[in-house]
């Protein structure tokens, strides 16, 4: 299932909303491969999405819904981060991150981590299994390459 928020498309310039899909839809209907996903639907944002609930060393069981938007339209991307930050489940706490494909190749290009008050390797390490398990990587270079 997916939601969809303000953005535009890849395509012909027609508005289209930005795409929040959970990361077992990429893994079990696109390979892995937010590219695919990207390809199939023409949307050049994208937000994938993964609940966690996962004991952390020192601490009781912790609850974090981690989110990392791809876009190719966005100058910032605070209305991505208020929206993830709306639709966390309960008792979750919300991680964003913000990958700007159409910086790619330039020096402003990034991966923007919202803070959280976690540890750098426990945010560092949710933020990569999304961008590994999505094939993040693969995809930007892939949109970037497209950009006028």
């Amino acid at each position: 299932m997916t939601k969809q928020s303000k953005s535009t498309s890849l395509t012909d310039g027609v508005v289209e909303p930005a795409h929040f899909v959970p990361l077992g839809v990429i893994r079990a209907e696109y390979g892995g491969s937010l590219e695919a996903y990207i390809r199939r639907h023409a949307v050049g944002d994208v937000v994938i999405t993964m609940a966690v609930d996962m004991a952390v060393a020192g601490q009781n069981r912790q609850k974090f819904f981690v989110a990392v938007a791809v876009t190719t339209h966005f100058d910032e991307a605070e209305s991505l981060s208020d929206e993830v930050e709306r639709m966390a489940p309960k008792n979750h706490m919300p991680l964003f991150a913000w990958v700007p494909a159409h910086l790619y190749g330039s020096d402003d290009f990034g991966i923007f981590i919202d803070d959280a008050p976690i540890g750098e390797n426990l945010k560092n390490g949710l933020v990569a299994e999304i961008i590994d398990s999505a094939a993040i990587e693969a995809a930007v270079m892939a949109v970037g390459k497209s950009l006028p």
